[in-house]
């Protein structure tokens, strides 16, 4: 009976011990975390202020502006092999930088949201339907995760972007074929008889299929590539005859021989 108890008794003392590693092991984890997002997050900040600042003037749409001519400086930053920070990473602190001039022009109030609510708020155009999802994210206490959810909810029922006009496509492709059968209308396949019999076979075998599925392509085209059809036609019979040449009459190795 009191081998009993004991086992009891060790039992009950392994429980707590291990009830308290898990309450030390919890506690260090939460702490560590939070020290670490307030480090990250102070450092996320000024760092986005501090490019928003040097490289866009300090206006937020500067920042945003899809004119290339505008961002030279940043990209070249973002080129440098010494860079710690990555790219992606540090646009985002630039949005996030630049998204808090928002929240300061509407007066909210943003302390209870953590640098990830930020983030995530980015992907949301700056205007009322915005402020309302922040406001409904601060009183409801969502996480991360849930705000996510819901600004993916906000953007799948947005209208999509209109499609590209089809008459508009069309002459775009169209151009380009023009531009590149003007570029090769000129230019034949003349054979130089020659020089071709002094190609290696695999060379000649190489060029036969180019020629091959050139020729296919040209067939397909439209209007001028029928030239370049004929052209190839013409140059693969050429070829042929060549090569036929060739076998009747194999090129001997060695220096040819001296001119009398």
């Amino acid at each position: 009976m009191a081998d009993t108890n004991l086992e009891t008794s060790e039992k009950e003392m392994i429980e707590a011990s291990q009830e308290v590693d898990k309450k030390v092991l919890d506690d260090a984890v939460k702490f560590i975390n939070e020290k670490a997002n307030e480090t990250l997050y102070k450092g996320s900040i000024e760092i986005g202020e501090y490019i928003l600042e040097k490289f866009f003037e300090g206006k937020s749409e500067l920042a945003s502006s899809k004119n290339p001519k505008k961002h030279q400086s940043f990209y070249k930053l973002c080129e440098r092999d010494d860079l710690i920070v990555h790219p992606n990473q540090l646009g985002l602190m630039v949005r996030v930088a630049s998204q808090e001039q928002y929240f300061i022009e509407k007066k909210i109030d943003t302390k209870a949201l953590s640098y990830t609510h930020k983030a995530s708020l980015v992907k949301m155009d700056n205007d009322v339907k915005k402020t309302n999802m922040i406001k409904k994210c601060i009183k409801e206490e969502w996480t991360t995760r849930q705000l996510e959810e819901a600004i993916k909810q906000h953007l799948k029922g947005l209208p999509s972007t209109q499609s590209p006009s089809l008459i508009r496509t069309t002459k775009k492709y169209m151009n380009k074929i023009d531009g590149v059968l003007n570029a090769v209308k000129d230019t034949g396949f003349d054979f130089d008889a020659d020089a071709i019999s002094k190609m290696t076979p695999e060379k000649r075998k190489i060029l036969k299929k180019n020629l091959t599925d050139l020729h296919k392509k040209a067939l397909n085209g439209m209007d001028k590539s029928k030239d370049i059809s004929d052209d190839c036609d013409k140059a693969l019979k050429e070829l042929a005859d060549i090569e036929a040449k060739i076998k009747k009459n194999p090129v001997k190795p060695g220096r040819p021989p001296k001119k009398k």
